[in-house]
């Protein structure tokens, strides 16, 4: 009988697995960096919609619906963020108040996401306290006296000292800063914003 030659089983090769998986892997990314940028236009252009009367219910109704989706997608906070604060820079002072009170919901709504945040938005609002319209300063305060009795009451409950005197310096450097400040304005929103936050706490730090 004539010899025969064995014939050696080849070696499985991963390259085609590795390829396919890097290719799902890039799609996946490309398709989430798409909704991205979908979404922040959408949010700019609900933005700008907010400063025409026939258009601006339809708009807070939508930024709303996208602050509520960031429990489902916490991808979404920071592009949402980024949005509001680089809208205090519209001329239109309408826009400027919902950003204000979109940012204050943001933190109401979702306290442990944006507690990382925290610092950044009260500086932001504090700055806002300098704007030359009412409505505009009058949404400062009101978000500032909203976000202390929200986050300070519940490092009470907890009772975290060495936490709560942390919040409180969040709230109250910003707030200091403000008030000396060579600017009216700002001095006295930075006052009534600090009395809000004291008041606005069942035991005044």
């Amino acid at each position: 009988m004539g010899s025969q030659t064995a014939t050696k089983p080849s070696k499985p090769t991963m390259k085609h697995s590795n390829a396919a998986s890097f290719s799902v892997r890039s799609s996946v990314a490309l398709s989430s960096h798409s909704a991205m940028v979908e979404l922040k236009q959408r949010i700019l252009t609900s933005l700008s919609r907010i400063g025409d009367r026939d258009t601006y219910q339809i708009a807070v109704d939508d930024l709303e619906k996208v602050v509520v989706s960031v429990s489902d997608s916490p991808d979404i906070l920071p592009v949402l963020l980024h949005c509001l604060f680089d809208s205090f820079a519209d001329p239109k002072a309408p826009v400027k108040r919902e950003s204000i009170r979109l940012l204050s919901f943001l933190c109401l709504t979702y306290s442990d996401l944006t507690s990382s945040q925290l610092a950044k938005i009260i500086s932001h609002i504090v700055k806002r306290l300098k704007d030359a319209d009412n409505g505009v300063r009058d949404a400062c305060r009101d978000a500032i006296g909203s976000l202390s009795a929200q986050f300070l009451n519940e490092t009470e409950e907890g009772n975290g000292d060495s936490a709560g005197s942390s919040l409180v310096g969040l709230f109250a450097k910003p707030l200091f800063e403000a008030m000396a400040e060579q600017n009216k304005s700002l001095q006295s929103g930075a006052a009534i914003c600090m009395g809000k936050m004291v008041d606005s706490v069942s035991e005044p730090p």
